[in-house]
């Protein structure tokens, strides 16, 4: 892999950062003391276990702490593709972290549930911008060949996010701080470091060379691909890249500048529901449940309160970030279907076996089936972390033309969000009804997602993004390397002639 581009990919990547920290970070706030007394989620009163009580409703406000978010990610992936398209995927990057910023700004400094929410509603449209915008602009930087692999950087740093958020947060928990206000006010506003970070490093980024291509800028493309893959600007590889690109942009600009009623034309809706569907199980499968309200599953299954908000919690993220690394090198060797198909396996067994262990000790009076329950959460998250975690994002941003590329990745990412946000609203309340039979409805969607990528996902691996019309629009098998010079697709003459990459 040439380093420049790694480099690119890894600056641009900081943007999942701010995402996962952003998770790392409300999980533990929710649990703090200080925190809970403020917005009314406890009363001042302790329990058996020596933890203040649970007021009432507080999974209620606590769903709308995390949904009021989510929806600001939703808006924000629905409001930045034009922008995206218009002014670039760089400048993208850069608006998104500046609204971050100042939604960590209003969170930090929250005296009640108004000005809360309002921080985590903007700083949601930051992190929605983000989440968008970088797997696109990694897939259109990277070599066809790491493709896969560099904006799986993209999950690796929300889990590096969350991870490290856990770290901080313990520190601030076991530090004199602990009960006092500024304990989670500084655990919100650390949260601006990364913002600011991306920040900085935008001006250091390439614009996408893809875009700069579709803005007829061709001595700024082929100087962007040059120095992306670290070959001179006349060499063979870069022209022949450049070409294909160039290629593809008279193609797409024959047919005419892409709307949003063409995202839903049925030429395009089989992929535009694929980005779709797969975000819709990407969240389904309960990740995000575990992640943010770990502390209170944990205590449930009948750990120490203060071992799920410490030593459990930095267990959990740990695994998440680690079990990411598999999946960076697999992506590129098994496929993405395959690892879809493997991982939704492995979850949905997971899961399952969380729901017998925790039914089985409750039943029998058997505590030490909650180990065997804690063992198969941690399994869910490595199955997770090394393929659906990764591979939807990467499988979003591959797929879909030039023109539409933006606005459909935009469609997947807002699935993302919704379908999130839906979660965090009902999860705590379903986790108080349905108790520990929660885990089998995430389990039963794990297994309905492999049935459907069984028969609907189609592998892309090894193909440029110039040649996916081909899988798409033929059939998959008449997309092979050998038959990509002579396939016709609809009857267009123009992409009968498209190079081998």
């Amino acid at each position: 892999m040439k380093l420049f581009a790694v480099l690119t990919a890894f600056g641009a990547a900081v943007g999942g950062f701010l995402f996962g920290y952003e998770i790392g970070v409300v999980s533990q706030v929710l649990s703090m003391d200080a925190f809970g007394l403020r917005f009314g989620l406890k009363i001042n009163e302790r329990g058996a276990d020596g933890e203040l009580l649970a007021a009432t409703g507080a999974a209620d406000a606590t769903g709308w702490i995390t949904f009021t978010f989510l929806i600001g990610c939703v808006a924000g992936a629905a409001i930045v593709s034009d922008f995206a398209d218009r002014f670039g995927r760089k400048r993208s990057l850069l608006i998104g972290a500046a609204i971050f910023v100042i939604g960590v700004i209003f969170q930090a400094a929250a005296s009640n549930f108004g000005l809360l929410y309002a921080g985590r509603l903007i700083s949601g449209v930051g992190v929605g911008v983000s989440s968008q915008v970088v797997p696109l602009y990694i897939s259109e930087t990277a070599a066809t060949n790491v493709r896969g692999r560099l904006i799986s950087v993209y999950q690796l740093m929300i889990t590096v996010g969350i991870f490290i958020a856990a770290c901080v947060n313990s520190g601030i928990i076991a530090s004199s701080l602990s009960g006092s206000e500024t304990e989670w006010r500084l655990a919100l506003a650390i949260q601006a470091i990364p913002g600011v970070l991306i920040i900085l490093i935008n001006s250091f980024l390439p614009f996408s060379p893809r875009w700069l291509a579709g803005k007829h800028r061709d001595d700024e493309a082929i100087a962007a691909l040059s120095k992306l893959r670290s070959a001179d600007p006349n060499s063979e590889e870069v022209q022949t890249e450049y070409n294909q690109i160039r290629e593809e942009v008279k193609l797409q600009e024959s047919i005419g500048e892409a709307t949003w009623a063409e995202v839903g034309q049925r030429k395009w809706l089989k992929r535009v529901m694929i980005g779709i569907i797969l975000q819709f199980f990407q969240q389904w499968t309960g990740i995000n449940v575990i992640l943010y309200y770990q502390n209170e599953l944990i205590t449930k299954m009948g750990f120490d309160p203060a071992d799920a908000k410490t030593a459990f919690n930095l267990a959990i993220n740990a695994i998440n970030m680690v079990a990411t690394l598999p999946g960076m090198y697999l992506i590129e060797r098994m496929g993405r279907r395959k690892l879809l198909l493997f991982g939704a396996l492995g979850m949905g067994i997971a899961q399952y076996i969380v729901t017998i262990a925790l039914r089985e000790a409750e039943v029998k009076s058997q505590p030490g089936l909650a180990w065997l329950a804690i063992v198969a959460v941690f399994v869910f998250e490595i199955f997770f972390a090394s393929t659906w975690g990764p591979v939807v994002w990467v499988y979003q941003s591959e797929i879909y033309p030039l023109r539409l590329r933006s606005k459909a990745t935009g469609l997947a990412t807002i699935s993302n969000w919704a379908n999130g946000a839906i979660i965090a609203k009902v999860a705590p309340l379903i986790n108080e009804k349905a108790g520990n039979f929660t885990y089998l409805l995430w389990g039963s969607m794990a297994l309905a997602s492999f049935v459907y990528t069984f028969f609907f996902i189609p592998e892309t691996m090894g193909k440029s993004l110039e040649e996916m019309d081909m899988i798409f629009d033929g059939s998959v098998a008449s997309a092979s390397p050998s038959n990509i010079d002579t396939i016709d697709v609809e009857g267009n003459p123009e992409m009968t002639h498209r190079r081998k990459h």
